[in-house]
């Protein structure tokens, strides 16, 4: 058993059964990339160690509780000496969280906040049937006709940018449709510009393309770093099955007149200050076939430019019923090596296959890797404290205003406890006791037996309610993340196994680029699907 020393944040659309009795399942979990080829993660060193096969079943055994440690022990002594000498299986019964004091923590936020989103409206012009804002997610708020008015929006800006401490700021609008209430973000973005004239703006809204009009592509493309999210869900029959206008009309013909004139008018090749990249959301069934036509059409057909990306999201389904025909969630042609990850999975076998595109296949795969590969580790002793999930520290990275300027975490999060208002600013007692004290308290119980605590992916977005943690989060929430960290492993181990030095050099450049990009302008942006 060597050592080998070597993420995905989509949520988990597929839940199968998972051990009950988690006793000796904290230690750590075994995957396989082959039916040859093993490894053991070990959750207290962070460490992973290549087995062979007899040995995995004997892993599993110990951590499926069919045989105690001291036992396994007792009868395989280079067992208990391996263990012994890298301190595996020594993971603490419980980890403090690593979480800020409530002093530290006003300290993050105030003045470092880098980037603002303003949901300018409520409104918008379709009826996208996978919504959130439809009653198949009671969790958001429903379809309405309400704008954000001008003093919220100046004011929000102003509450965060006159104690500002950085040189640039990310100025970020969000809907419904944003464009619905254009004239808000155009007097929004001058109103800043002339305020501040020592930060530089970086611009971004999300858009069904619909709306947009020439008048608006010239505003837009005489101001520095603008960046604009399409949503865009792949040729005429995918876009049009579920994208349509409120009286069910399709509009992919529409979306499409928006991509053209932004390749005429705001796009050009090499001008790194006006961008826009493509957000498509895939529907199920998953399978290669679609998968394969989705690349096609936007490569081939569309002939999109090398530097507009296309990024490929998953449908969140919530209550929503889906026909998912014979196939199910996921067709057979795709693989099934991943539980939860078919798209990736795709990706990934492409890569291996060594198909075109490498570069653009592998940024589909990239945080997932990466997690992986910067995961926490403790060569010489043992993990003792571990990140506070998935989270982010509210209201430091961005801060979400809605319509009537109350303070959000962000816009993916539906009903959850504010963070103050336009007018009182933060609210520091209660953000940092719903969103740190409540919540340790909370999962310090559940996550004491669960390997995957150093990993986990988990957000506010699936554990809390407007009255703050919810009373019962379901155990599939930790189930799925546990799935997604596994897939997330399976996938590396995959690519190193095949060329470990390709592998480590592949990300070495993306983390650059992600360093890169935070210090730069590449802010998110979420669609509306997302």
């Amino acid at each position: 058993m060597p050592n080998q020393n070597g993420i995905r944040a989509i949520e988990v659309r597929l839940i199968s059964k998972e051990e009950n009795n988690m006793s000796n399942a904290r230690f750590g979990m075994v995957f396989s990339t082959t039916e040859d080829s093993h490894y053991f993660y070990d959750s207290g060193t962070g460490k992973v160690v290549s087995c062979n096969t007899q040995e995995k079943k004997f892993l599993e055994d110990i951590l499926n509780n069919k045989i105690s440690l001291k036992e396994a022990c007792e009868n395989n002594q280079e067992f208990a000496v391996l263990i012994s000498e890298e301190k595996l299986f020594a993971c603490p019964e419980e980890r403090e969280f690593l979480i800020p004091s409530k002093e530290e923590f006003e300290e993050l936020i105030t003045g470092h906040c880098e980037q603002i989103i303003l949901e300018v409206t409520e409104a918008c012009n379709l009826r996208c049937e996978y919504c959130i804002y439809h009653e198949h997610h009671p969790e958001f708020r429903g379809f309405s006709n309400r704008n954000m008015t001008k003093e919220v929006a100046l004011r929000s800006i102003d509450n965060v940018l006159r104690s500002y401490k950085k040189d640039r700021f990310a100025l970020t609008f969000y809907g419904g449709e944003p464009l619905i209430n254009y004239q808000l973000i155009k007097e929004s973005i001058l109103y800043t510009q002339k305020k501040y004239p020592n930060i530089k703006l970086d611009i971004s809204f999300t858009t069904n393309l619909t709306l947009l009009r020439k008048e608006m592509i010239d505003f837009f493309k005489s101001l520095d770093n603008v960046y604009i999210l399409c949503s865009l869900d792949g040729p005429k029959d995918f876009h049009d099955k579920y994208r349509k206008y409120v009286n069910g009309n399709g509009t992919f013909e529409e979306a499409i007149k928006g991509i053209q004139l932004l390749r005429e008018h705001f796009y050009f090749e090499g001008d790194e200050e006006h961008t826009f990249a493509i957000n498509c959301v895939v529907t199920p069934p998953y399978s290669k076939k679609n998968l394969d036509r989705l690349e096609y059409f936007f490569r081939e057909e569309l002939k999109l430019p090398k530097d507009v990306s296309v990024s490929y999201s998953y449908l969140d389904r919530g209550q929503m019923q889906v026909d998912l025909g014979s196939s199910g969630l996921i067709a057979d042609d795709i693989g099934g090596k991943l539980e939860a990850s078919p798209i990736e999975e795709w990706a990934l076998d492409k890569i291996i296959k060594k198909e075109e595109r490498q570069e653009e296949l592998f940024s589909i795969i990239s945080q997932d890797m990466l997690r992986v590969a910067k995961r926490l580790r403790a060569d010489d002793g043992l993990i003792e404290k571990t990140y506070f999930h998935g989270n982010c520290v509210p209201g430091q990275r961005r801060i979400y205003v809605n319509v009537d300027g109350t303070y959000k975490v962000c816009e993916r999060i539906g009903a959850s406890p504010t963070l103050g208002n336009h007018i009182s600013g933060y609210d520091i007692d209660k953000i940092y006791k719903e969103y740190y004290k409540d919540y340790v308290e909370y999962f310090k119980r559940i996550c004491k037996n669960c390997w995957a605590q150093p990993m986990c992916s988990i957000c506010y977005e699936r554990t809390m309610d407007k009255d703050g943690i919810k009373k019962d989060v379901p155990d599939s929430v930790c189930m799925g993340s546990r799935r997604l960290i596994r897939d997330a492993f399976i996938s590396y181990y995959r690519l190193y196994e095949m060329d470990r030095e390709k592998l480590e050099e592949t990300l070495q450049k993306y983390e650059k680029a992600r360093k890169e990009a935070e210090g730069i302008r590449q802010y998110e942006v979420y669609g509306e699907s997302l």
